[in-house]
C-alpha cells in the first residue's frame, strides 16, 4: 500500500488507487503542486462547511477560504451554505478570490464581486477529482 507523503492523514491507497495515482506521474510538477494546494483549502473549506452545517442551513453567509493555488493566501469568501454546495457538487470547480485564477489549469465559468468559480482542466481536473473526497 502507497501512503502519499503530501497527505498523511489519509489512508493508503488500495492497489486500484496506486494505479490511479501512478497515472498522474505524467503531470507537469508544478501544476501537481498547484492543484495539490487547491485541494488543501478546499479540505479545509469541507471541515468549515461540517461545522456551519449543524448550526442549520439557512442563508445565514459563511466565511470560506480562497481555494486557490497560493499556499500563503489567507483571504475568505462570502458564501451561503447553499452556493458552496453547488460548486462543490463538481469536483473540478474551486472558488476563488477575483484575480487568483490561473489560466494554465482552470477556466473562469462564474465572476461576481466576492469570488469567482474555476474549473480545472486537463490534467490538474484528474488530479483534484481523483484527490476529491466525496468521489
Amino acid at each position: 500500500m502507497w501512503r502519499n507523503p503530501w497527505f498523511p492523514h489519509e489512508p493508503p491507497l488500495s492497489s486500484h488507487a496506486e494505479r490511479k495515482a501512478s497515472y498522474f506521474c505524467g503531470v507537469d510538477y508544478r501544476e501537481e503542486r498547484l492543484a495539490r494546494n487547491e485541494v488543501l483549502f478546499r479540505n479545509v473549506n469541507e471541515q468549515i462547511e461540517q461545522a456551519a452545517m449543524s448550526q442549520g442551513t439557512d442563508e445565514h453567509v459563511y466565511e470560506f477560504f480562497c481555494e486557490c493555488s497560493n499556499i500563503d493566501c489567507s483571504l475568505r469568501l462570502p458564501l451561503t451554505l447553499g452556493v458552496y454546495e453547488e460548486i462543490r457538487s463538481d469536483p473540478r470547480l474551486f472558488v476563488v478570490a477575483p484575480g487568483h485564477e490561473l489560466p494554465e489549469i482552470e477556466v473562469v465559468i462564474r465572476r461576481n464581486t466576492e469570488y469567482h468559480v474555476v474549473r480545472k482542466q486537463g490534467e490538474a481536473a484528474e488530479l483534484v477529482a481523483a484527490r476529491d473526497p466525496r468521489s
